[in-house]
């Protein structure tokens, strides 16, 4: 894609080429500028939509950094949580293990109890007894199984007794049946007789019966039907005078309706008028104070995007956990037993899980040399580590530190003599002499014995840590991975102890070439040990002005860091590299002519005057967004008023349309019912008329009908009883066939039942038998078990009577293992319950961690969106600015009027000079070639023409000379040296200017 620059270089050279601009009419001008428009209502669109993600993400990382805080002050508590819960898994694991060894002692004495124990005895008696037992089982089994036999057997007989009953009873009913049966037959064949002769007379009576019968059927059925339409044609009669009735009611309604909603409809159309001339003039004041709101809150923008520019950076933080304040609080006034090494140990893991360093890409391409290390770097990392320091003195609410030249001059001389003196602080710890020699030099208070020496003894500068050069230690979340690859080191050991090696080059190694990043890890872990260790806390407290430090809590502490690589191996054979972090109190200082107290340096650059800038954009935005707000509010209203006038507007005209309509189908309904008005009563009195002669012809029907009936009187009645009484009989006839047909099944069903019943009645006689040989059999061997008993019973008496120590110490023993097994299974539920809470704080401690670890991703990403929302918004509105230039030089080519007429003589334009422009050269004409030369115009305000410019164009607008190669008037020209203008404007210069151009 193009950008303007390039359009503006486009058009200047289609100016100087052949005239194919000369064509450009009105029309096209004005699309150009309509399509112009909706490309800057666009732009400005994508910048209002990326400034409102610019504020929903900050609002995103507010909301983030938030929930990352709360995170991490939860974990202070939920570490708390892990260490009581070890303790208490702890203390239940050794209960444990108390009560299995007493278990385990409880066992052994019963087993041993049990030895001295002759169970023979006792085991005869429960033998005997499970004889006895089983003896006395079998014979109330096999009795129990007599008594339900018997039952059984009794039943069978009451069973046999019925059926023999039921089949005395069904015989009986089937004779009876058979005899009625053959009663009821010849009754019937009488009856048949009766009915046969009796018909033979009727039959001609009936044929001539169904024919009246059928002729007065005629008759009420045309009678009805003539009715039926008579009662139709009479309602269609009423519905039309009804119609009309309802139809004149409407007509007049309508009208009335008609009247109204016109008079609403005008009412509403002059309402609408006034509310849009309000919302237009609200509409006019709000978009001048939405212009001076983009205009604050731009230049707010402005200032925050450079205020935040330190934001781009990486920032690293040092977080003090709530449990560690508290712990060095507690102990601050007591002596330091074990228990002061085991809460300072815990709280330091809190806050070494907590605090991890963030690295900077940027920064591992910026080498150091730390044996000859630059001002710049030294001072960059100093700020790094003293504002971590501070971060942390802040937290704990001691005065923070100040970077002071001196106190750095002090701190590199330091690392100078160690590098001197070959010193190996491994082996030797601090350089004191150096140390106190130098504070003498530098005007500090040192320690000095009486013959002019140095102590060797102790310092009060320096806190010292001695890193092996270029490696690193694992991060918490390093240590937690080698732990789940296998490792049988502990936690703390592998986060406390385990070192990464150097990443770069061997020539950089052996060179001591470090990256910045990594040396800014490894001052970040230096801080973090002093305040975090597992074994010692003078180091904090020393940086933290705690316990015997306390004096240096408030007041100017003077400080600054330094480095040095160990010229040759340590003890050890690694390559030391000690960081030295000074600090020296105002009260030390003895001598400010030597220890420059005034020559500071601030951690954090001076921004104020973009600090005003912001704070008094703030305001103004704060003051024009509900000034707006309300002005939106108010537009708002009137808008859903206009909105609720054109609903009504629209509404009202439908329903006049509507009531046009509804009153022209009511008349149309009513001409159609008056129509009918006119036809129906004549139809009416014609079926009234009809109706009247059927009426007749039925009634002489009916009669005919009913004396042909009397005159068969007689025989009819005859006919009827005849029949009658044949119909009963043979219904009579065919009840008695089927209850025939049900005794004979019923006796046979009653045979069937009675053979079953004496079967089964034998066999429950034959299983009596057997059960009472059985129930004989098991007495006597019952009698046999219980003398077996009873001599067994007497063995064990005896047995019992001569050995009761050796059952006291069974019982006791049996008491005392069910007493430990009872305590040991208690003591088991109880470390199984706390190992669970053991594991669930652990979980909970996890869970927040890796939620810190999301949310800090979260919250880069948002940084980085944020950064990415800036640039974008910035360039939109670079574009914005360039794109109006160019709308303002079409604009002033449009302004200019075209000759109108050819021109044969040679006119020169000659302009003044000012400020902003810089010359105007001639334009001429010719007939076979010219020279024309642009405006150049150095300015920079692009958005306003000169002076100059516009008495150029108005110069342009009197020529009546045109170009005879192209047919293009002077227009061409100005518009030539308008693209120069902007070209100017932007830093590109003059395109054309003293260039000639050959006739095409």
């Amino acid at each position: 894609m193009k950008s303007k620059n390039n359009k503006l270089m486009y058009v200047s050279a289609a100016v100087l080429a052949a005239g194919a601009v000369a064509g450009v009419n009105t029309q096209n001008a004005h699309a150009a500028e309509v399509q112009k428009q909706a490309d800057k209502n666009a732009a400005q669109k994508t910048i209002d939509q990326n400034q409102k993600d610019l504020t929903q993400t900050q609002d995103q990382l507010t909301k983030a950094q938030a929930e990352h805080d709360d995170a991490v002050r939860k974990t202070s508590d939920a570490q708390a949580n892990v260490l009581t819960a070890d303790s208490n898994n702890q203390s239940a694991q050794n209960v444990l293990e108390n009560t299995q060894d007493q278990l385990k002692t409880a066992q052994d004495a019963q087993a041993k109890a049990q030895a001295n124990y002759d169970a023979s005895y006792e085991n005869n008696v429960k033998s005997a007894q499970n004889d006895v037992n089983k003896a006395n089982a079998d014979v109330q089994t096999t009795q129990e199984q007599i008594n339900v036999q018997n039952t059984k057997q009794a039943e069978a007989l009451n069973t046999r007794q019925g059926q023999e009953d039921a089949l005395k009873t069904n015989t009986e009913t089937l004779n009876k049946t058979n005899e009625e049966i053959s009663k009821t037959q010849g009754q019937v064949e009488r009856a048949q007789k009766t009915y046969n002769d009796v018909n033979k007379d009727y039959q001609p009576v009936k044929a001539e019966l169904d024919k009246q019968t059928k002729e007065v059927e005629d008759a009420q059925k045309a009678a009805q039907e003539n009715a039926k339409e008579l009662t139709q044609a009479q309602n269609d009669l009423k519905t039309a005078q009804d119609t009309a009735n309802k139809a004149v009611e409407t007509i007049n309604n309508a009208q009335a309706k008609l009247n109204n909603d016109t008079e609403a409809l005008n009412g509403a159309k002059i309402e609408l008028s006034s509310k849009q001339k309000q919302s237009s003039d609200l509409t006019s004041q709000r978009d001048q104070v939405a212009k001076e709101l983009q205009a604050a809150q731009t230049k707010m923008n402005t200032a925050k995007a450079e205020l935040d520019a330190d934001k781009d950076a990486v920032v690293n933080t040092m977080v003090m956990p709530q449990v560690y304040k508290d712990t060095v609080k507690k102990w601050s006034t007591r002596d330091h037993t074990d228990d002061y090494d085991k809460e300072m140990e815990a709280a330091s893991w809190i806050g070494w899980t907590q605090n991890e360093y963030k690295h900077n890409e940027a920064e591992k391409n910026h080498m150091v040399d730390l044996k000859h290390m630059s001002r710049a770097d030294q001072i960059e990392l100093n700020k790094f580590g003293i504002d971590l320091i501070n971060q942390l003195r802040t937290q704990i609410g001691v005065d923070p530190w100040i970077f002071n030249e001196s106190a750095l001059d002090f701190a590199n001389a330091i690392a100078d003599r160690y590098v001197k003196d070959d010193w190996d602080s491994d082996k030797d710890g601090h350089d004191s002499a150096a140390i106190n020699e130098l504070a003498h030099q530098y005007g500090l208070q040192s320690k000095m014995h009486r013959d002019g020496s140095f102590s060797k003894s102790g310092q009060y500068y320096e806190n010292m840590m001695t890193d092996r050069f270029g490696q690193t230690e694992a991060t918490y979340a390093q240590a937690k991975r080698m732990k789940a690859d296998g490792s049988t080191q502990s936690l703390q050991e592998l986060a406390y102890n385990v070192a990464l090696s150097y990443n770069h080059s061997q020539d950089n190694y052996n060179n001591r070439l470090d990256d910045m990043d990594h040396l800014k890890n490894q001052v970040y872990n230096t801080v973090k040990r002093f305040a975090f260790n597992y074994n010692e806390w003078l180091h904090a407290y020393g940086i933290l002005s705690q316990d015997f430090f306390n004096y240096s809590a408030k007041g100017k502490n003077y400080a600054a860091i330094s480095f040095n690589v160990k010229p040759t191996k340590d003890k050890w054979g690694f390559d030391d590299m000690p960081i030295h972090v000074v600090n020296v109190h105002e009260s030390q200082v003895l001598d400010p002519k030597v220890f420059n107290v005034n020559a500071n340096i601030p951690l954090k650059d001076d921004k104020s005057a973009l600090k005003k800038q912001y704070t008094d954009n703030l305001v103004l935005v704060n003051t024009l967004t509900p000034k707006k707000a309300n002005l939106d509010n108010q537009i708002n209203g009137l808008t859903n008023d206009i909105k609720g006038l054109n609903t009504r507007i629209s509404d009202l005209t439908k329903s006049i349309s509507d009531t046009n309509k509804s009153l022209t189908d009511a008349k149309a309904t009513k001409a159609d019912a008056d129509k009918k008005i006119t036809v129906l009563p004549g139809r009416v009195q014609e079926l009234k008329d009809k109706q009247a002669s059927l009426n007749e012809a039925q009634s002489k029907a009916e009669a005919d009908l009913a004396t042909y009936q009397a005159k068969n009187k007689d025989l009819l009645a005859q006919f009827n009883a005849a029949k009658a009484n044949l119909d009963k009989l043979t219904a009579k006839l065919n009840d008695l066939n089927s209850a025939k047909s049900k005794a004979e099944s019923a006796v046979a069903e009653s045979k069937v039942n009675l053979d079953k019943a004496t079967s089964e009645l034998s066999a429950i006689s034959s299983r009596l038998d057997e059960l009472k040989a059985k129930l004989s059999t098991a007495k006597t061997i019952k009698e046999q078990a219980d003398a077996n008993l009873a001599k067994a019973k007497a063995a064990y008496d005896e047995y019992v009577s001569t050995h009761k120590d050796v059952i006291d110490n069974l019982n006791k023993a049996n008491a005392e293992l069910a007493d430990k097994t009872k305590a040991y299974n208690e003591a088991k539920e109880d470390a199984a319950k706390t190992d669970k809470e053991y594991q669930a704080a652990q979980d909970e401690l996890t869970k927040l961690n890796n939620h810190i670890e999301d949310l800090s991703t979260v919250i880069t990403n948002y940084e980085s969106k944020i950064k990415q929302l800036n640039t974008t918004i910035n360039k939109q509105k670079a574009d914005q600015k360039r794109a109006a230039l160019d709308a303002q030089i079409n604009k002033a080519l449009d302004n200019v009027s075209a000759p109108k007429q050819a021109a044969t003589t040679t006119t020169g334009v000659q302009a003044g000079t000012s400020s902003s422009v810089a010359s105007v050269g001639a334009v001429s004409t010719t007939q076979r070639s010219e020279v024309l030369t642009n405006t150049v115009v150095r300015s920079n305000t692009a958005s306003v023409l000169s002076p100059q410019t516009k008495k150029l164009v108005a110069q342009a607008n009197a020529s009546k000379n045109s170009l005879p190669q192209t047919g293009a008037n002077d227009k061409l020209s100005v518009f030539a040296a308008l693209a120069g203008l902007s070209l100017a404007s932007l830093g590109l210069g003059s395109l054309v200017g003293d260039k000639k151009r050959k006739r095409n």
